[in-house]
């Protein structure tokens, strides 16, 4: 499910596990997200338990893609078993992570801030 949280965050609710029956989904979801208008952008995987190969790579694509194009995708709520994963897989080199969307949100908030000031 994709909501606003205000003008400049986008979020993307992702309510279950990435495997092969809806990974095609996902990566429809996630595309929408990051072609949107907003620039500060949330995966927020708190109902995910698994996530398989070509999940792994659509996030990356995503972070990877939104950053060409001046925005950030963080990723929120991710559990236990999906933080061992992308540890594995090195995602916490290169994406920031939360463990709340509230803790996604105030950091864009800092952020946005920061550059106000600058």
């Amino acid at each position: 499910m994709l909501k606003k949280v205000n003008e400049t965050i986008q979020v993307l609710e992702w309510s279950e596990n990435i495997t092969l029956k809806n990974v095609e989904q996902f990566r429809q979801n996630m595309k929408k997200v990051v072609n949107s208008t907003e620039e500060q952008l949330i995966l927020n995987l708190a109902s995910t338990n698994y996530i398989n190969s070509a999940g792994l790579g659509i996030i990356a694509d995503g972070v990877m893609h939104a950053r060409r194009n001046q925005k950030e995708l963080v990723i929120a709520n991710i559990g236990q078993s999906v933080k061992e994963i992308f540890s594995i897989v090195k995602f916490t080199s290169f994406m920031k992570m939360f463990e709340s969307e509230k803790g996604a949100i105030e950091y864009f908030a800092v952020n946005s801030n920061e550059k106000e000031c600058v």
